[in-house]
């Protein structure tokens, strides 16, 4: 299966008979060894109306050329026109399409960096990669490192998410943002941000959480609270600061102390201890 670019030149100089046909996509021929992604295809096998079956009909002119290109995959079972040009069959390539399963798009430029774009009905991927500079056999398969990546998919929780890599391709930070759960996930799941209607709640992983509402504030580190809407409420490891001073002052103006003459009556200002505990659940709940 030469490469047909110089033979489309050749069909334009040379008048060849071109052959055109209504034709049945049966089976899509994905690269499972493919340099780039296994769910490449570069071909597709194809039956006429008369029955006859045509394998690896191009999906483009060089399928040799697997390091950039644009690709229309056809739905399996959809109809297309299949090309042949002087009757070589081995030749035939897909020139119009019915339905279209999948676009793939690479591109590369003379830096060895590329930028791959996959999309169909339910998602949209964007990868820039760049080959790594230590593949220097041509025997051996060349091998990439991502740059930065971007996903959309309509059928996950996390329909937009964002992954950047490091010098040598390694994951440091990947992002979500779901639409359905108004929530976004910073450094995959290090900080979480849930967007409801008049509410945003901010969670940071090992014991942090912030509540921004219309009605109240609270933060959360393990477990110590705060929160504040008509009132304050303060607590740590399972105390309330309201109800221990509550205590406090209710203690202090019951005090009593021993006297040469018997011990001793209540405070005179224990009514003040007590308006000032009336004072302060006004404020602290």
């Amino acid at each position: 299966m030469g490469n047909i670019t110089n033979l489309i030149k050749d069909v334009a100089s040379k008048n060849r008979i071109i052959e055109t046909f209504a034709a049945k996509v049966i089976e899509i021929n994905t690269e499972k060894t493919s340099l780039h992604d296994p769910e490449d295809a570069y071909t597709v096998n194809i039956m006429r109306a008369d029955g006859a079956i045509i394998k690896n009909v191009r999906l483009k002119a060089s399928i040799q050329d697997l390091e950039e290109g644009i690709i229309s995959v056809p739905k399996k079972d959809s109809w297309v026109l299949a090309t042949v040009i002087d009757g070589v069959e081995t030749r035939a390539f897909i020139s119009q399409l019915s339905e279209v399963e999948r676009t793939f798009i690479r591109f590369k430029n003379e830096q060895n960096r590329y930028l791959e774009i996959d999309t169909d009905v339910d998602k949209f991927k964007m990868l820039f990669k760049e080959k790594n500079s230590n593949d220097s056999s041509a025997a051996s398969a060349p091998s990439y490192k991502n740059i930065a990546q971007l996903d959309f998919n309509s059928k996950e929780s996390a329909n937009i998410s964002t992954t950047f890599y490091d010098e040598n391709g390694k994951e440091i930070s990947k992002n979500s943002f779901s639409i359905d759960e108004q929530k976004i996930s910073i450094n995959e799941g290090s900080t979480i941000f849930n967007l409801k209607d008049k509410e945003v709640k901010v969670i940071i992983k090992d014991g942090f959480e912030a509540t921004i509402a219309d009605t109240k504030v609270s933060l959360v580190k393990d477990k110590l609270t705060f929160e504040m809407d008509d009132k304050f409420k303060m607590s740590a490891g399972g105390k309330n600061l309201w109800t221990e001073l509550e205590n406090f002052l209710e203690e202090i103006a019951k005090i009593t102390v021993t006297t040469p003459v018997g011990p001793s009556g209540i405070p005179i200002n224990a009514a003040k201890f007590l308006e000032t505990k009336q004072n302060l659940n006004e404020i602290l709940k």
